[in-house]
């Protein structure tokens, strides 16, 4: 008669020793999230939305602050506030998408933003972004203010581009 100790060994290949577990365990197909993976679930859109509705006159005031800022490089001026304004605009915007999970909200971020902006540009008495480079001599601050009108509505779409490509669902690796 065979040993029955021996019989129940993991050693033999009959009875392999590596368990694979697909979930966290005591938890059922279908099972609600815990609260402690609940944050993995995302938002609620109305939540992101407003959110991004609210962060893109921020940004706005924010950036119409920022753009005006030159540095005087010998006799060289480089609207460096024009660009970190367009920079916190897209990286705003690419947070609130990624924060919130969905594409949806990087484009409301820098549209909310632009409308802002264009309301602070048409102002007929005291304008706060000058955008005309017909003036004679060139005023630094049109330039300024054109990178940051312009320089908006393109971050907004790379910004949207960017948050896409970072939530697009991936494939899973197939052995080859």
């Amino acid at each position: 008669m065979q040993d029955r100790s021996s019989a129940l060994t993991d050693d033999d290949d009959r009875r392999p020793a590596a368990v694979v577990v697909s979930q966290p365990i005591g938890t059922a197909v279908g099972d609600r999230p815990t609260r402690k993976n609940a944050h993995r679930q995302g938002i609620p859109l109305w939540w992101a939305f407003l959110v991004s509705a609210v962060l893109g006159p921020v940004v706005a005031v924010l950036g119409t602050a920022l753009h005006g800022q030159q540095w005087d490089v010998e006799g060289l001026t480089l609207p460096v506030g024009a660009a970190a304004a367009v920079l916190l605009a897209g990286s705003v915007a690419v947070f609130v998408a990624l924060w919130a999970r969905t594409v949806y909200v990087a484009p409301v971020v820098g549209g909310v933003a632009y409308l802002v902006v264009g309301l602070f540009a048409a102002s007929e008495d005291q304008p706060l972004v000058l955008t005309d480079l017909g003036m004679d001599p060139l005023l630094p601050a049109a330039v300024a203010g054109t990178i940051w009108v312009f320089g908006l509505a393109v971050v907004t779409v790379v910004a949207s581009m960017v948050s896409w490509w970072v939530l697009r669902p991936r494939r899973a690796n197939r052995p080859a």
